[in-house]
């Protein structure tokens, strides 16, 4: 098989992140098999890697020779995921703090690239990736999209906010289609009454067999599609990532474009992978990384029975050496089942019952344009540590914000014009510092970055 076919997949990162074959292919070999394996023999798989990494994070990363020594821990008091609780809890405000100690010495043998995720949850995280969490990132969606009968090489659309305003500098395109991956990039920017028949041209033309987006960007395609009678577009499988999945999104979503969603859970850290099978089960990838549940900081109400409870997610990698993340508290939570779940796919991945993710509403501007994931912007913006967005009416958005730095006038022009970029220039911006300490006591419990009071119906008036 040629090299280039492995570049296929969905992934937003560069391809040369991901041109890596040989390794691609031998970890896929792996992953292939331990997807059928008996309990005992994942978790054998899972203990070597872990050991791998603790091995390596005491011998190479700084931060945590520390740890180790001040709790008087070696690398062979951890050989299994139960000695995890030896270790204390690694969080977002220690990763902040020490990034340079948490960056191992020998990084620069592994490719390690920065990434950073935006200022939704306390603050701007920095991180690096490298060349086998890269491989592990691809070989698992591969695996996780095959489940659906996904096959390298065929075309897939993807429902995109961030490529058009920040890589493509075009937000009134509609389209790109990349000729060489087989992905059809469509512009979610202009979901809207207006365009529902171009984007009904666009599905017929290039006939994508599968549909990726977050869930409120599937939802609002699914809602307008719905008002155009037999619009005729459908796929054999539709992916969703980065966002709550509500019931009544995916029985419209699955009703519209007749087929099944298959929904699933990441962070760009690359700790802990959950994602849906054919038979709707969240599994839990336990060879991309180990992941265990703590108690949340604001917890919520589990049921009358006690056979179900909400817990949030502690990732530890097993795959990045540039820097290895052990028990890092994600602040995501799930909901879980006591007891073991058995799924009738016959995978012995454990199972949780749902994702409690990411809570955004969607931004309708006064052209009737839904635009989701406004929150990329922070991502584009210099100096960003957290912030939110509040739309009270139509043409109005309050933007609160935290820069690092109190001299953040440009920074201000920046996020306004990226904003504008996403939204069209007719709506009032106006933009509110404040503090982290305030965002959180406004919000308590599960923190929603984007929020809008103006209805769905909106759209159609």
């Amino acid at each position: 098989m040629p090299w280039y076919l492995f570049i296929k997949m969905g992934i937003i990162f560069r391809i040369k992140d991901f041109a890596y074959p040989f390794s691609i292919l031998k970890l896929r070999g792996i992953f292939e098999k331990n997807q059928w394996l008996a309990e005992a023999f994942i978790n054998e798989y899972q203990s070597a890697q872990l050991r791998k990494i603790v091995a390596h994070a005491y011998t190479y990363v700084p931060y945590y020779q520390k740890l180790f020594r001040a709790n008087n821990i070696v690398p062979d008091d951890i050989q299994t995921r139960a000695d995890l609780e030896e270790i204390p809890f690694m969080t977002k405000e220690l990763l902040q703090c020490n990034f340079d100690s948490l960056t191992a010495l020998d990084s620069k043998k592994y490719r390690p690239a920065l990434l950073s995720t935006s200022g939704t949850t306390g603050g701007k995280i920095n991180f690096y990736v490298d060349k086998p969490s890269n491989v592990l990132e691809f070989v698992y969606y591969w695996r996780f999209w095959s489940w659906a009968g996904y096959r390298l090489g065929d075309i897939f659309a993807d429902l995109d906010v961030e490529f058009f305003p920040f890589f493509k500098k075009d937000t009134s395109a509609l389209y790109h289609f990349n000729y060489f991956t087989k992905k059809l990039t469509v512009n979610s920017l202009l979901i809207s009454l207006k365009y529902a028949d171009e984007f009904i041209g666009i599905f017929r033309k290039f006939k994508p067999l599968f549909l990726k987006g977050i869930p409120s960007n599937l939802y609002m395609l699914a809602l307008v599609l719905h008002e155009k009678q037999n619009h005729g577009i459908s796929f054999r499988a539709i992916f969703s990532q980065g966002e709550n999945l509500p019931a009544y999104q995916r029985e419209l979503v699955e009703k519209v474009f007749s087929c099944r969603i298959f929904d699933s859970y990441g962070q760009m850290e690359r700790t802990v992978a959950i994602s849906q099978c054919q038979y709707g089960t969240y599994h839990l990838h336990s060879d991309y990384g180990i992941a265990e549940f703590a108690d949340p900081e604001f917890p919520l109400a589990d049921d009358d029975t006690g056979e179900t409870c909400v817990k949030e997610i502690v990732g530890t990698s097993l795959h990045n050496l540039s820097m290895p993340l052990i028990r890092y508290r994600t602040r995501d939570l799930v909901k879980i089942r006591n007891g073991r779940q058995k799924c009738a796919c016959n995978r012995e991945f454990p199972a949780v019952i749902s994702v409690l993710g990411r809570n955004a509403d969607v931004i309708i501007t006064p052209d009737r344009r839904a635009v989701t994931a406004l929150y990329l912007v922070f991502d584009h913006t210099p100096g960003v540590v957290m912030g939110q967005i509040v739309q009270e009416k139509i043409d109005q958005l309050l933007v609160k914000i935290v820069f690092a730095s109190k001299n953040s006038a440009g920074a201000e022009q920046i996020l306004k014009r990226n904003i504008h970029d996403f939204i069209g220039t007719a709506m009032k911006i106006k933009i509110e510092q404040t503090t982290i300490e305030q965002i959180k006591k406004e919000n308590r419990g599960k923190f929603k970055i984007i929020v809008s009071n103006i209805q769905h119906k909106e759209i159609f008036e």
